[in-house]
């Protein structure tokens, strides 16, 4: 999601699937661990930063 962010405008065909990590009630994180949240938090800060990089939207 980094490089989404780096590459900017040419990666809008990955807005939808970085709103869908950010609406889905399901994280791709690992549960139960002591980093489930942690993890949670800086997978959706960065879907944040990609998606107003990517497509100029404030979230």
């Amino acid at each position: 999601m980094r490089l989404l962010g780096r590459i900017g405008p040419a990666a809008a065909p990955a807005v939808p699937a970085l709103r869908a990590l950010l609406d889905a009630d399901e994280r791709p994180v690992e549960h139960g661990s002591r980093r489930s949240v942690p993890d949670d938090d800086a997978l959706c800060a960065a879907a944040r930063r990609a998606l107003s990089a990517v497509s100029g939207e404030t979230i």
